[in-house]
């Protein structure tokens, strides 16, 4: 019987032959197997990858977004006559870009731009480049109403720009007196009050505008855009201020404003308004007479946001020469105390 006979290191190095061969296929299998998974899903890869080039770029554009704050605008005034001119200024906004200016539309009221002693007649609901600057002044005019307030806008567009990055609003109030103003008459020295409330015009509909021209071959601007008027926000805060606007007398139910004659019957005048951005709670405003005694008004109406009350109260002059009216309002959750009075001395003629 023949016995077949092999040697170990004969067998060591056939299964050493047998391991790498069966790597390589290994190998090969794998690199085969890529290749068809590459062939098969080649859109899901390029999604992938567009969307982690998506995330990193909507990261930028929030970090850009976030850096732009609201244009705050302040004025030398918010109480002024028909005619006079507002200097508006506001902070630069941390961009490259320009200002547009804007003023909502209202019957009777017209205004100007001024720059370098020339006026330039500009047209409400229509938005204005003004460049690159952080100041402007205006010229108003209101011709129907005693009491008028403009709301106007400014607004920020880096370059390209099609709408603003930023918006700012404010409201002065104008004043007619060669129109009359209502009041009520007084019998004997006894008060009277009247309150006139007026807040900013709303469009029902935001729309957008079309920019004009004041020459035609001079543009104006080329961006558009649409805004819309700010409501009361509840977690904003209430600023109740008040102002004196002039004495004077009652003629027909009318508050006429004028000189107030010793031991005649006279009136005063006086606004109160909300400068904050939250409607307030009810109020009261208290005022000291010629013949020594306080005036303590029932409760008021709230007062929505750039909204304002007028006030007349009349009186009976007496026999001094002078007084000092002072006049101020309570109401519990204002923030700023420093506005909420004031004192005006009036001299009687004889």
């Amino acid at each position: 019987m023949e016995t077949n006979n092999v040697s170990p290191q004969k067998k060591g190095s056939i299964l050493n032959t047998l391991a790498v061969a069966g790597f390589i296929a290994i190998v090969l299998l794998l690199a085969w197997l890529s290749i068809q998974l590459v062939q098969l899903f080649p859109n899901a890869l390029t999604s992938l990858a567009s969307l982690a080039e998506g995330v990193d770029q909507a990261s930028e554009t929030m970090g850009e977004d976030d850096a732009m704050e609201p244009i705050i605008i302040t004025s030398n005034t918010s109480l002024m006559k028909t005619g006079e001119t507002l200097d508006i200024e506001w902070f630069a906004a941390n961009a490259r870009g320009s200002y547009v200016f804007a003023f909502d539309c209202i019957d009777g009221v017209a205004v100007n731009q001024i720059e370098a002693g020339v006026e330039r007649q500009l047209t409400c609901d229509t938005n204005y480049n003004v460049g690159d600057v952080t100041a402007l002044t205006i010229a108003i005019e209101s011709e129907k109403n005693r009491y008028t307030d403009v709301t106007y806008n400014v607004g920020f567009l880096a370059t390209n720009d099609t709408e603003p990055q930023a918006m700012g609003t404010d409201v002065v109030t104008i004043i007619n007196e060669e129109v009359n103003g209502f009041a009520v008459a007084t019998d004997s020295g006894e008060l009277a009050v009247e309150e006139v409330t007026s807040q900013p015009t709303t469009p029902e509909t935001p729309v957008a505008v079309t920019p004009v021209t004041p020459t035609p071959q001079t543009p104006v601007f080329e961006q558009e855009f649409v805004y819309e008027i700010p409501t009361s926000d509840p977690n904003g805060i209430t600023d109740l201020s008040t102002a004196f606007i002039a004495v004077g007398e009652i003629r027909n139910n009318r508050f006429v404003p004028g000189a107030v004659e010793t031991d005649q019957g006279g009136a005063i005048q006086f606004s109160v308004k909300n400068f904050g951005t939250k409607t307030s709670s009810n109020w009261t405003f208290e005022i000291t007479l010629p013949n020594g005694g306080t005036y303590n008004s029932p409760v008021q109406t709230p007062l929505k946001p750039n909204e304002r009350a007028v006030l007349t109260i009349g009186f009976a002059a007496g026999s001094d020469t002078s007084h000092t009216f002072e006049v101020s309002v309570d109401e519990s959750t204002d923030r700023n105390s420093r506005n909420d009075s004031f004192s005006q001395r009036v001299t009687f003629a004889n």
